[in-house]
């Protein structure tokens, strides 16, 4: 089920990257182009894969997704890909304050535990998929043109899909460390 979401999040991604691929390597040579992270706190506190890719469309804009992939006992089916448009407002290229829009898809998965349950003591279970808009803030921060260090958080409206029993609401965070190229 992990190499199922992992896959999906490297289809994504690479899309990104072929609908850029005809842009002209003579705009901005000796920047960056991509940015990928990841969050070790969520790594390492067995929560989940939160992890980032963005494409560098110009010096103060870009696009990308943002992925969690669950596998903490509290978010073990929880799946959330979010694209993503970034505005920048540093002086320094793609980095600085920004702030983003975002469209969350959310796949996750509720036990009933009321009338049955399986080996695993899990009852009744549905999937819900869900669709939404939100808003982000954040900062990145760019080392030799080579590590880049960011902090975002977002919220988001759920408004297509069956929600079930949860919130209406989503949302997103990062304290990430990555890699440019």
């Amino acid at each position: 089920l992990l190499m199922k979401r992992l896959l999906l999040f490297v289809m994504i991604i690479s899309s990104f990257s072929s609908v850029f691929a005809q842009e002209s390597t003579e705009q901005l040579p000796h920047f960056r182009k991509n940015d990928i992270l990841i969050d070790p706190f969520w790594l390492i506190g067995g929560l989940a894969l939160n992890a980032s890719y963005e494409r560098i469309i110009s010096e103060d804009s870009g696009i990308g997704a943002n992925a969690i992939f669950g596998f903490g006992d509290d978010l073990e089916e929880f799946t959330q890909i979010s694209p993503f448009y970034r505005a920048y407002f540093g002086s320094k290229y793609a980095s600085g304050f920004f702030i983003e829009g975002f469209a969350p898809i959310t796949v996750s998965r509720e036990y009933d535990n009321v009338f049955w349950t399986d080996e695993n003591n899990r009852g009744n279970s549905a999937v819900y998929t869900t669709g939404g808009l939100g808003f982000g803030i954040g900062a990145k921060w760019v080392a030799k043109k080579k590590f880049v260090f960011e902090l975002n958080i977002g919220i988001a409206r759920k408004f297509i899909g069956d929600r079930g029993p949860g919130s209406e609401v989503t949302g997103k965070g990062m304290l990430g460390v990555g890699f440019a190229f």
